[in-house]
């Protein structure tokens, strides 16, 4: 067994001292083939500065191999994430070499890791004029077009791979990966063949997620909703199907289901607060604003999303008609100027007799809501009872004038106002 073969077995006994001692001999006594091999299998485990260490003594010491080991220091910079090294020891790397390709490889990796997609794009475009059927480059090749939102280029990759008989590669699905960029180019019913067709081959939740959320896309509600069952009947802990599930059940009017499936969700995680502000929503669909409230008051405790779980405790408690605690919740948002909500705190403000300060809320509401017909005429009412009439009816006549499909009611009421008749 050489130096190299014992070294892996103490490191994988956990033997850290006795690995290292091992390293120094091997450095010293394996041959160049073996110690290439020992650094491969230290970069896959992770082991980076065992790896530089390989690799270092054999740049110092041999000039055998060089690129291949210059590329393999590279790939360990871009790993640490310096990647000013790693540009620098792939740019030596001569297009007559005969490891150009695993370079160029290297230089995509990096440039996909720094976000230049388009850049590693390129490199593996020149890496597939140099290995046009290698299935790796192909692979990573879609997968960067993917992730540059270049879906018919990973599409026409992930085909050829498909083609090539690779249903899966490096333990992605490719049937997913090919649906996932026909969805993206509003190929819905393609799509949804190959998710099909992907899931048969193997259960999987991802894909059970893309087969529910396209169901909602051809409005097949109805299937997608048993895709979302199934899904979280295999894997209770997610957190997105059951919200985008009650969201269903909301649609097809079906808010005790939505209530229920929450209920559920909030037992299997307490602790995700878009569970207890969409409950709190479902309840005041089903006019509960009671419960509504207590489990809005339960998110608040969590201490995540305060702005959101405050801005829904002011408007429940404005429907319970507590106007004050209404305020107190609203006191408490830092981002409070959204014109449906500065509406509620005018109201809260006209209900409790301080019609000053609801005088300039409505003003603030009006910013965003002077098209909203049921906050104009309940700004009007207002504006009358305070003995504002002519801004009541010039705030009538500028809405009326713009809005040529406006609701008759609000005409009806400038005539009243016009004529003085209350």
């Amino acid at each position: 067994m050489s130096f190299s073969e014992k070294m892996l077995q103490s490191l994988a006994d956990g033997d850290i001292d006795g690995a290292d001692l091992l390293l120094q001999q091997a450095l010293i006594h394996d041959d160049l083939a073996i110690l290439i091999e020992l650094g491969e299998i230290l970069i896959e485990r992770g082991f980076l500065i065992e790896a530089k260490e390989v690799f270092l003594h054999l740049q110092e010491n041999t000039k055998e191999e060089a690129d291949l080991v210059q590329i393999y220091l590279a790939e360990i910079a871009i790993e640490e994430e310096d990647f000013e090294t790693a540009f620098s020891l792939l740019d030596e790397i001569k297009e007559t070499s005969e490891y150009y390709p695993k370079a160029l490889f290297e230089m995509a990796n990096a440039y996909q890791m720094i976000g230049f997609l388009e850049v590693s794009l390129s490199k593996l475009q020149t890496l597939l004029s140099l290995l046009p059927d290698d299935p790796t480059v192909q692979f990573a090749y879609a997968e960067i077009a993917l992730l540059a939102e270049r879906d018919a280029l990973a599409q026409n990759m992930y085909e050829l791979l498909l083609a090539a008989g690779y249903t899966e590669y490096s333990n992605v699905s490719i049937l997913a990966r090919l649906a996932l960029t026909l969805a993206n180019q509003g190929k819905f019913e393609e799509a949804l063949a190959y998710y099909q067709e992907a899931y048969q081959q193997k259960k999987n939740v991802d894909v059970l997620l893309h087969l529910a959320r396209l169901q909602v896309q051809l409005k097949e509600n109805q299937s997608a909703i048993e895709y979302y069952e199934e899904l979280l009947e295999l894997d209770p802990s997610q957190s997105d199907p059951y919200v985008e599930l009650a969201d269903i059940y909301i649609q097809e009017q079906q808010p005790i289901q939505a209530r229920d499936l929450l209920l559920r969700a909030i037992k299997e995680n307490p602790y995700f607060v878009y569970f207890y502000l969409h409950l709190a929503e479902v309840y005041q669909q089903l006019e509960d604003f009671d419960n509504a409230q207590i489990y809005l008051e339960q998110a608040l405790n969590l201490g995540e999303e305060e702005d959101n779980v405050l801005i829904a405790l002011t408007k429940n408690s404005f429907y319970l008609e507590d106007y004050q605690k209404a305020l107190d919740y609203f006191a408490g948002i830092e981002n409070a100027y959204q014109g449906d909500l500065l509406w509620i705190v005018a109201q809260c403000y006209n209900q409790l007799e301080d019609f000053e300060q609801a005088s300039r809320y409505y003003e603030l509401a009006k910013e965003e809501l002077q098209n909203n017909a049921a906050f104009l005429k309940d700004y009007v009412w207002f504006l009358r009872d305070e003995g504002r009439i002519n801004e009541a009816l010039l705030l009538l006549q500028n809405y009326l004038s713009q809005q040529p499909m406006h609701d008759e009611s609000l005409h009806e009421l400038y005539d009243e106002l016009s004529e003085n008749q209350w």
